[in-house]
């Protein structure tokens, strides 16, 4: 009886473990859908707006708040940090983006892990 609950609970702990796999990996497949840059430079488009050229340059993230860009909260471990700072410079550097005029937002999430790491004394 004993053995049987310990191996009904270590299946659940597989399963959930296997659920919480899944969702994180949803998520990150939704985040970067809404990160898309070629989708945010046509939505600028059609709303008459260049990103590159916004007021005070992309690469200044003053006002914005960094983790946010980097799509991280702020308990994120620095390796957490750096391994999505790779991946965005992978994902926008204008030699490997998908689209054209990355530069804006690749210069945006160089300002944020800047002032991150200037946080955390890097």
């Amino acid at each position: 009886m004993k053995d049987d609950l310990v191996r009904r609970l270590r299946d659940q702990e597989r399963i959930l473990g296997e659920m919480a796999g899944n969702t994180r990996g949803l998520m990150d497949d939704l985040l970067r859908e809404a990160f898309d840059p070629e989708r945010l430079f046509r939505c600028a488009a059609g709303l008459g707006h260049d990103p590159s050229r916004a007021p005070g340059g992309c690469g200044t993230a003053s006002h914005l708040e960094p983790y946010f860009v980097l799509q991280l909260d702020k308990t994120a471990t620095d390796g957490e940090v750096k391994k999505r700072y790779r991946e965005l410079v992978k994902i926008l550097h204008p030699d490997t983006a998908q689209a054209k005029g990355t530069e804006g937002l690749l210069q945006l999430a160089m300002a944020a892990y800047q002032q991150i790491a200037k946080e955390r004394g890097w």
